[in-house]
């Protein structure tokens, strides 16, 4: 993991220094704004082959809003962000069923254009999202569990996809220095592709050509300083 974080460290220092120093060159530019956020998240990794529950998590990083052509802007920025999915399962000595939290955390990058509705009040955006995350982490007295009715345990499921891309849309409501926002991303790349690789199949013949898409929402507040 502390790659992960040290991945975020670099990509905040080259996206904030240029803009910081962008922002004293140019007293009382508002068409280019560095901001803050931090939000909560709600959803899971939907699946055909897995029973899925939506938990919740959390989200923050910066982001940069910039006026490009009249009511037109981009709004591009990079995130931490930490989700959980639950999913059934039960110890090898027992058929009692208990919810499994999966956890991914990692770095978002996103690009976006969008287009203002009421002048600085309101927008919408929408665009990709290039997602680089952790394994699916789950608790260590949880890794022997057998999933649902499979022959597999949780511990098998823990090598995903670790590079995803994902379509956001969004809304932003506020005025210029502080804003909130609600956003919906979904995962257009198969998040269990990776695991199609392995030997998963061996211990399940029903395992073969898993498939399970990110579907989150989140909402938040920026300051734009």
């Amino acid at each position: 993991m502390r790659y992960f974080y040290l991945f975020f460290f670099i990509i905040i220092c080259s996206i904030f220094n240029p803009l910081a120093a962008q922002r004293r060159n140019s007293p009382g530019d508002s068409y280019n704004r560095l901001g803050a956020q931090a939000g909560l998240t709600y959803g899971r990794i939907d699946s055909d082959h897995f029973n899925t529950n939506k938990t919740t998590g959390f989200m923050g990083g910066l982001t940069t809003r910039a006026n490009v052509y009249n009511n037109f802007l981009v709004v591009y920025g990079v995130n931490f962000y930490s989700m959980k999915t639950g999913i059934m399962g039960h110890p090898l000595s027992s058929n009692e069923f208990e919810n499994i939290e999966f956890q991914t955390t990692g770095v978002q990058l996103n690009l976006f254009a969008g287009h203002k509705i009421i002048k600085e009040y309101l927008s919408i955006e929408a665009g990709p999202v290039l997602q680089i995350n952790s394994k699916w982490e789950v608790d260590n007295q949880f890794k022997e569990y057998l999933i649902e009715d499979y022959s597999f345990t949780a511990q098998d499921l823990e090598e995903v996809s670790r590079v995803n891309l994902n379509l956001a849309a969004s809304l932003s409501a506020g005025i210029a220095d502080v804003k909130l926002w609600f956003q919906y991303q979904y995962g257009v790349s198969n998040f269990l592709k990776n695991l199609n690789e392995g030997d998963l199949q061996n211990k399940d013949s029903r395992a073969a050509n898993l498939e399970g898409h990110l579907g989150m929402a989140t909402a938040g507040v920026v300051y734009y300083f």
